[in-house]
């Protein structure tokens, strides 16, 4: 393994209650992309929240809960988006038994307004929830973060395979124009798939399980992964341009020349 898999692999990532860091540059090989997980319960129903500097993307995983962000109240549930530019303030507070957020994060300078996204309409949208693939890689993806939000440089959205099914296939990369980050969910015991990154297949940056709530970084590299046979592979994919710049597509990539026919 080319790369120490403390940089690569985070493990169970949803394991703290509060408002917590698990991906930055700082602990990994990104330039700007983040992740944050805010978990609540009883024990601790609230946190402050801010994001001085930095666009956000708060996608509800479980729970329902209230986000107050200068005076307006978003209220969210599963697979809830709230899309957040820089500048922001307010509180988050469960509303129901508890509340799992997922924040994804990229430096940006793009003031407005924030953006809600409610899944419940977004799964009826065409253009934004699909049903991908052939025999062996069927998945269903939702855009929760794409043309339909003013964000500057993030795109994110989530993906449900079929049973034993591959997904982000064909291999592709996009290390030119993207840094991304897996955060894989709704996968309980004794559940969990295989995920590769590589630029050389027989030399790969990660080769190996990922279980509920583990999260991959991929700053380079093909990166295709596979489910058990029997279940799922679930995951939330965050991603961001490597500068403002960019164009902010996610079918802007490199298919691995051995599969571009499929």
């Amino acid at each position: 393994m080319s790369m120490s898999e403390k940089n690569v692999l985070f493990k169970n990532t949803a394991d703290q209650l509060g408002r917590n860091w698990i991906i930055t540059p700082e602990n990994s090989d990104l330039d700007s992309l983040g992740y944050a997980r805010i978990v609540l319960n009883d024990e601790e129903p609230e946190v402050e929240y801010s994001n001085p500097d930095f666009e956000s993307a708060l996608i509800c995983l479980a729970g329902e809960g209230e986000v107050t962000l200068n005076g307006d109240s978003y209220s969210m549930k599963p697979y809830d988006t709230l899309f957040v530019p820089p500048g922001n303030e307010g509180r988050i507070q469960k509303t129901g038994d508890n509340f799992d957020l997922v924040e994804c994060t990229a430096p940006s300078d793009e003031v407005g307004s924030a953006v809600f996204v409610p899944f419940d309409e977004l799964n009826e949208d065409p253009e934004l929830t699909q049903d991908l693939g052939f025999d062996g890689c069927h998945r269903r993806i939702h855009r929760l973060i794409d043309e339909n939000v003013p964000a500057q440089r993030l795109l994110c959205g989530l993906i449900f395979s079929k049973d034993g099914n591959w997904t982000s296939w064909a291999p592709h990369e996009h290390a030119a124009t993207k840094e991304e980050i897996y955060l894989y969910f709704e996968m309980p015991p004794p559940s969990f798939g295989i995920q590769l990154v590589y630029e050389d297949i027989e030399a790969p940056e990660y080769l190996g399980p990922v279980y509920n709530n583990d999260a991959v970084v991929i700053k380079k590299g093909y990166h295709p992964n596979v489910a058990i046979p029997g279940y799922p592979i679930n995951f939330v994919w965050i991603m961001a341009t490597l500068d403002p710049s960019m164009e902010r597509s996610w079918s802007d990539v490199n298919t691995q020349p051995e599969f571009v026919d499929e």
